[in-house]
C-alpha cells in the first residue's frame, strides 16, 4: 500500500509554530508557565506537503514566506523532506506566518494564528500552479490562505482534470457553492463539519456536505472512527489505539496521505484506510518533520 508515484501539489500555508508545553489547555483569564518551547516548521499546507513527501511522494509546495529568519526555516525544512520549494515566494516586508500551539500533556492543543505572508498570494502562486499541473493527480487545499486564491486554484485544476482534495481549516460557516462544485474529496474532521452545516452528529454533516454538491465527505474524528460517505455509501474505518503523544499535525498527516495514495491510483476507499494508518502513527510520535511516517512504515501497520 506504499504510494510511489504521481505527483502532488499543495497550495496552501507555511507557518513557524511556537510550541508551548502547558499542565493544561488554557482558560478563559488564566496566566501559566510553559513546561517547554519548540520552533517547529508547521503550517496546514507545509505539514501535508512535509508528510505527503515523507511517504514517497513527489510533492511541489506553493505558497508564501516572509524575507525573515522564519521564512529560511521554512523553506529548508521542506528541502529536506524532498518537497520541490520553487513555488515558494519570499515576500519582501512581510513577516512568516506563525502559529502559536498550547499542547497539554494528553496531546491536545489549541492554535492560534498570524498569516503573514500567507496572506499576500495571488496571481505569482496562481501562475506557479499553472506551471506545476501538467502531469500532476493531486491538488490539496487548506483554509489559512485568501479564500479567492483557493477558489481559483481549484478551477483551475478542475480543468486539468486534477483532483481537488479541501480540507475546510480552519473552520469556517460557509464556503461558496462554485468553490465546492470544484472539489472531488472534502476532509473536515467533526468540529469543522458542525460548522459548515450546523449538524452535530457526523454522518449527518457529511450528508449536509453532499447535498452541495461534493462527491465525497471524509469526517476525521481524531481518536474515534473516520468516516468516508462517498454517493450514497457510508465507510466506518476504525482508528488504531496508540498512546498519544501530539496530536499536531495529525489532520494534515491525514491529508498528506491520502493525497499520496490518490496519486498512487489507490481508490478513495484505500486511500482513505491508508491515511487513517498515517495519522494513527503520527500522533504516537514527538511534532516535527523528523517524525513524519514513512510509506513503508505506513504499509507495514495496514
Amino acid at each position: 500500500m506504499t504510494p510511489k508515484s504521481g505527483t502532488v501539489i499543495v497550495l496552501g500555508s507555511l507557518n513557524l509554530d511556537v510550541l508551548l508545553r502547558v499542565p493544561h489547555l488554557p482558560r478563559a483569564g488564566e496566566t501559566m508557565h510553559s513546561r517547554g518551547l519548540d520552533f517547529v516548521p508547521g503550517g496546514k499546507g507545509a505539514n501535508q506537503a512535509a508528510a505527503c513527501s515523507a511517504l514517497g511522494t513527489r510533492t511541489r509546495m506553493i505558497g508564501a514566506v516572509g524575507a525573515d529568519d522564519g521564512g529560511t526555516l521554512l523553506r529548508a525544512a521542506l528541502r529536506e523532506r524532498g518537497v520541490e520549494v520553487s513555488g515558494v515566494r519570499t515576500i519582501p516586508d512581510s513577516a512568516s506566518g506563525q502559529a502559536y500551539i498550547h499542547v497539554a500533556p494528553d496531546g491536545e492543543n489549541t492554535i492560534t494564528l498570524h498569516g503573514g505572508a500567507n496572506q499576500a498570494l495571488g496571481e505569482a502562486e496562481l501562475g506557479a500552479l499553472d506551471a506545476a499541473l501538467a502531469g500532476s493527480r493531486v491538488l490539496l487545499l487548506q483554509l489559512e490562505v485568501p479564500l479567492q486564491v483557493n477558489l481559483q486554484a481549484a478551477q483551475r485544476a478542475r480543468a486539468a482534470g486534477v483532483t481537488v482534495i479541501l480540507d475546510p481549516a480552519p473552520a469556517v460557516p460557509e464556503l461558496p457553492r462554485e468553490f465546492l462544485a470544484c472539489v472531488d474529496v472534502l476532509t473536515p474532521n467533526e468540529h469543522e463539519a458542525q460548522t459548515l452545516t450546523g449538524e452535530a452528529d457526523p454522518l449527518a454533516g457529511a450528508r449536509a456536505l453532499r447535498r452541495l454538491g461534493v462527491p465525497a465527505v471524509i469526517v476525521k474524528r481524531g481518536s474515534q472512527s473516520t468516516l468516508l460517505l462517498q454517493g450514497d455509501r457510508v465507510q466506518e474505518f476504525p482508528v488504531s489505539a496508540v498512546q498519544v503523544v501530539s496530536t499536531v499535525a495529525a489532520g494534515d498527516t491525514f491529508n498528506g496521505a491520502l493525497a499520496s495514495a490518490l496519486a498512487a491510483g489507490q481508490s478513495l476507499l484505500e486511500a482513505t484506510a491508508f491515511a487513517v494508518q498515517a495519522a494513527s502513527l503520527r500522533v504516537s510520535r514527538p511534532p516535527g518533520y523528523g517524525h513524519l511516517p514513512t510509506g513503508a512504515e505506513v504499509g507495514g501497520s495496514c
